[in-house]
Protein backbone atom coordinates (compact mmCIF):
# COMPACT_ATOMS: atom_id res chain seq x y z
CA UNK A 1 0.00 0.00 0.00
CA UNK A 2 1.31 3.42 -0.93
CA UNK A 3 1.20 5.90 1.95
CA UNK A 4 3.65 8.65 0.98
CA UNK A 5 4.72 9.73 -2.52
CA UNK A 6 7.54 12.08 -3.50
CA UNK A 7 7.65 13.58 -7.00
CA UNK A 8 10.80 15.24 -8.29
CA UNK A 9 10.15 18.28 -10.47
CA UNK A 10 12.35 20.66 -12.40
CA UNK A 11 9.97 22.63 -14.59
CA UNK A 12 10.43 20.39 -17.63
CA UNK A 13 7.63 18.79 -19.62
CA UNK A 14 8.78 15.36 -18.40
CA UNK A 15 8.62 16.40 -14.75
CA UNK A 16 5.10 17.76 -15.33
CA UNK A 17 4.09 14.35 -16.69
CA UNK A 18 5.73 12.66 -13.72
CA UNK A 19 3.89 14.95 -11.32
CA UNK A 20 0.54 14.21 -12.97
CA UNK A 21 1.27 10.49 -12.57
CA UNK A 22 2.14 11.02 -8.88
CA UNK A 23 -0.98 13.13 -8.41
CA UNK A 24 -3.23 10.38 -9.81
CA UNK A 25 -1.42 7.77 -7.71
CA UNK A 26 -1.93 9.86 -4.57
CA UNK A 27 -5.58 10.47 -5.39
CA UNK A 28 -6.31 6.79 -6.05
CA UNK A 29 -4.39 5.48 -3.02
CA UNK A 30 -5.12 8.27 -0.53
CA UNK A 31 -1.36 8.72 -0.02
CA UNK A 32 0.34 11.90 1.16
CA UNK A 33 1.88 13.77 -1.76
CA UNK A 34 5.13 15.69 -1.63
CA UNK A 35 7.06 17.31 -4.45
CA UNK A 36 10.60 18.62 -4.50
CA UNK A 37 12.80 20.69 -6.75
CA UNK A 38 16.53 21.13 -6.33
CA UNK A 39 18.61 24.24 -6.88
CA UNK A 40 21.46 22.70 -8.83
CA UNK A 41 22.79 22.42 -12.34
CA UNK A 42 25.77 22.54 -14.61
CA UNK A 43 25.65 26.34 -14.67
CA UNK A 44 25.93 26.48 -10.88
CA UNK A 45 28.70 23.89 -10.76
CA UNK A 46 30.73 25.82 -13.35
CA UNK A 47 30.09 29.32 -11.94
CA UNK A 48 32.82 31.60 -10.74
CA UNK A 49 32.61 32.27 -6.98
CA UNK A 50 31.55 35.90 -7.49
CA UNK A 51 28.67 34.79 -9.78
CA UNK A 52 27.47 31.88 -7.65
CA UNK A 53 25.00 33.70 -5.38
CA UNK A 54 23.21 35.51 -8.19
CA UNK A 55 23.09 32.41 -10.36
CA UNK A 56 21.81 30.30 -7.48
CA UNK A 57 19.03 32.85 -6.85
CA UNK A 58 17.99 32.72 -10.52
CA UNK A 59 17.79 28.92 -10.45
CA UNK A 60 15.93 29.07 -7.12
CA UNK A 61 13.38 31.47 -8.64
CA UNK A 62 12.93 29.12 -11.62
CA UNK A 63 12.36 26.15 -9.31
CA UNK A 64 9.85 28.17 -7.24
CA UNK A 65 7.88 28.82 -10.45
CA UNK A 66 7.88 25.07 -11.18
CA UNK A 67 6.66 24.33 -7.64
CA UNK A 68 3.97 27.03 -7.88
CA UNK A 69 2.64 25.44 -11.08
CA UNK A 70 2.31 22.00 -9.56
CA UNK A 71 0.74 23.45 -6.40
CA UNK A 72 -1.94 24.97 -8.63
CA UNK A 73 -2.40 21.62 -10.41
CA UNK A 74 -2.79 19.79 -7.09
CA UNK A 75 -5.17 22.44 -5.78
CA UNK A 76 -7.37 22.14 -8.87
CA UNK A 77 -7.47 18.37 -8.30
CA UNK A 78 -8.31 18.82 -4.58
CA UNK A 79 -5.18 16.94 -3.54
CA UNK A 80 -3.11 18.20 -0.62
CA UNK A 81 0.51 18.77 -1.61
CA UNK A 82 3.60 19.69 0.38
CA UNK A 83 6.45 21.21 -1.62
CA UNK A 84 10.14 21.26 -0.77
CA UNK A 85 12.81 23.49 -2.34
CA UNK A 86 16.15 21.73 -1.89
CA UNK A 87 19.68 22.98 -2.42
CA UNK A 88 22.32 20.57 -3.63
CA UNK A 89 22.59 17.59 -5.93
CA UNK A 90 19.04 16.51 -6.83
CA UNK A 91 19.63 12.79 -6.27
CA UNK A 92 21.30 13.17 -2.89
CA UNK A 93 18.80 15.74 -1.66
CA UNK A 94 15.74 13.87 -2.96
CA UNK A 95 16.83 10.59 -1.40
CA UNK A 96 17.63 12.27 1.92
CA UNK A 97 14.20 13.95 1.91
CA UNK A 98 12.53 10.63 1.03
CA UNK A 99 14.21 9.06 4.05
CA UNK A 100 13.14 11.86 6.40
CA UNK A 101 9.54 11.71 5.16
CA UNK A 102 9.26 7.91 5.13
CA UNK A 103 8.41 7.93 1.42
CA UNK A 104 7.45 4.57 -0.05
CA UNK A 105 7.20 5.65 -3.70
CA UNK A 106 9.27 8.17 -5.68
CA UNK A 107 8.15 9.43 -9.10
CA UNK A 108 10.58 11.19 -11.46
CA UNK A 109 10.58 12.15 -15.10
CA UNK A 110 13.11 10.95 -17.63
CA UNK A 111 14.76 13.81 -19.44
CA UNK A 112 17.19 13.67 -22.32
CA UNK A 113 20.27 15.78 -21.75
CA UNK A 114 23.22 16.81 -23.81
CA UNK A 115 26.49 14.90 -23.56
CA UNK A 116 28.20 17.55 -21.41
CA UNK A 117 25.36 17.66 -18.86
CA UNK A 118 25.15 13.84 -18.73
CA UNK A 119 28.89 13.63 -18.11
CA UNK A 120 28.77 16.31 -15.41
CA UNK A 121 25.58 15.29 -13.59
CA UNK A 122 24.65 11.83 -14.84
CA UNK A 123 21.04 10.76 -15.11
CA UNK A 124 18.98 11.79 -12.10
CA UNK A 125 16.33 9.16 -12.88
CA UNK A 126 18.90 6.37 -13.17
CA UNK A 127 20.63 7.31 -9.93
CA UNK A 128 17.33 7.54 -8.05
CA UNK A 129 16.41 4.06 -9.31
CA UNK A 130 19.85 2.75 -8.33
CA UNK A 131 19.93 4.19 -4.80
CA UNK A 132 16.34 4.60 -3.57
CA UNK A 133 15.17 2.36 -0.75
CA UNK A 134 11.60 2.37 -2.04
CA UNK A 135 9.68 1.87 -5.27
CA UNK A 136 10.52 4.29 -8.08
CA UNK A 137 8.49 5.10 -11.17
CA UNK A 138 10.24 6.83 -14.07
CA UNK A 139 7.79 8.57 -16.39
CA UNK A 140 8.68 9.28 -20.02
Amino acid sequence: MTRCILAGVDGSEQSAKAFKFALELARSSGAQLHACAAVYGAEIEMAEPEELAALSERVKARMRVALDKIEATAGAANVELTVHLLEGHPVEEMLALAGRLGVDHIVVGHRSKGLFERLLMGSVAKRVVDFARCSVTVVR
